[in-house]
């Protein structure tokens, strides 16, 4: 790793603590989050932020898929005004201003499946890029700690992508730029408890979206469940 790459790993190293500082202690005197949107909104450079959520339409059901959307709807098929963008999403599939970017053509990280993203969809669109995630509807038990993330970059261009992220307690409030441009996502694993008997809390590594392919950056942070029955609950610790 060179000086400058150094430099700005301990940059964001040292905000992601200062972040924890702020947030309210748990009873084994470490920052403690009630929920994940409350730490991610925590890190430094987010991709996206709270006020870029939109509102997405009450579901309808379209050629047996539900059907949600956001934005104008243009007349007669003509394009929206500049700077007015029209977004819809059928089953898995994310549309965009008439640009259809299904599953199927899209970079998705290993492991990961087409997944419609159900009543809890969720909208983000910032000024370069459009995020959409959600809970599968037929998700029941732990499936349904898998937030599928699907993020399209340079999303109103012809070099527009879409990239399926990792689900396990998977976010668009945890996509960040990095210092080079890139978009820095988490992965997130289990972490098992000293004997093994269930899982104690989550190992997050960092990786990078660097032209089209996933990068690691040897990045990590581990979050802990003070109550391993309830993995909505945590304090971060070192990895």
């Amino acid at each position: 790793m060179n000086k400058r790459r150094l430099l700005a790993s301990c940059v964001r190293l040292t905000l992601a603590l200062a972040a924890c500082a702020a947030a309210p202690a748990g009873a084994d005197g470490m920052p403690a989050y009630d929920g994940y949107d409350a730490f991610w909104k925590t890190l430094p450079d987010p991709l996206f932020t709270i006020a870029d959520e939109k509102p997405l339409d009450d579901p309808q059901s379209f050629e047996g898929q539900a059907f949600r959307a956001w934005g104008p709807i243009p007349v007669d098929g003509a394009r929206p005004a500049a700077g007015a963008h029209r977004i819809e999403i059928l089953g898995s599939v994310v549309t965009i201003d008439h640009h259809a970017f299904p599953f199927t053509r899209a970079a998705a990280f290993p492991g990961e499946v087409s997944a419609e993203p159900g009543s809890d969809a969720r909208l983000f669109v910032g000024l370069r890029d459009v995020c959409v995630q959600g809970t599968a509807p037929t998700s029941s038990g732990t499936a349904q700690r898998h937030v599928h993330v699907a993020l399209v970059t340079d999303a109103f261009t012809a070099q527009a992508r879409r990239h399926d992220l990792p689900s396990l307690f998977g976010s668009c409030l945890a996509l960040t730029r990095g210092a080079h441009g890139d978009v820095r996502f988490p992965e997130g694993t289990y972490h098992a408890s000293a004997d093994g008997q269930a899982n104690d809390g989550v190992v997050f590594k960092t990786w990078l979206l660097r032209d089209g392919r996933f990068v690691k950056t040897g990045e990590a942070l581990r979050i802990r469940f003070p109550d391993p029955g309830n993995v909505y609950r945590f304090s971060v610790v070192a990895p």
